[in-house]
């Protein structure tokens, strides 16, 4: 990048600095140049690493949100094999399954989120 890009002046108007000073310029600029630079691709990073945080954070939820539907369906699976005598180990086998299932997403939702929060959490 170039001083220019940030609007840093490397040289003094009309040129009539001693040369001492216009050394003292050039470095000024190409110093605030390359700070400048470095803070704006660290901007760009951040910004991106807050939009990969967002959309972690909403696929998660959109997970839990179908564990819930899941844990519904288990608790409607549960009726059915109290209210009915027929067949009752097919639906027990069902809920079972059922419910080892949901233990296991239950179990990477927890895992995916304790990760999210080390990998983002805020440096001090």
């Amino acid at each position: 990048m170039t001083p220019a890009a940030f609007g840093v002046q490397a040289a003094g108007a009309g040129g009539d600095l001693p040369e001492e000073w216009q050394a003292l310029l050039v470095t000024q600029a190409s110093m605030l140049t390359a700070l400048l630079s470095r803070m704006q691709t660290t901007a760009a990073t951040m910004r991106r690493r807050q939009a990969l945080a967002a959309e972690a954070e909403r696929v998660l939820t959109a997970q839990a949100q179908e564990q819930v539907r899941l844990e519904r369906e288990r608790g409607e699976l549960r009726a059915l094999v109290m209210d009915f005598s027929t067949r009752p180990a097919a639906l027990t086998a069902r809920v079972r399954t059922l419910e080892s299932a949901i233990e296991v997403l239950h179990a990477n939702l927890a895992i995916a989120r304790q990760y999210l929060a080390t990998l983002f959490r805020q440096e001090p």
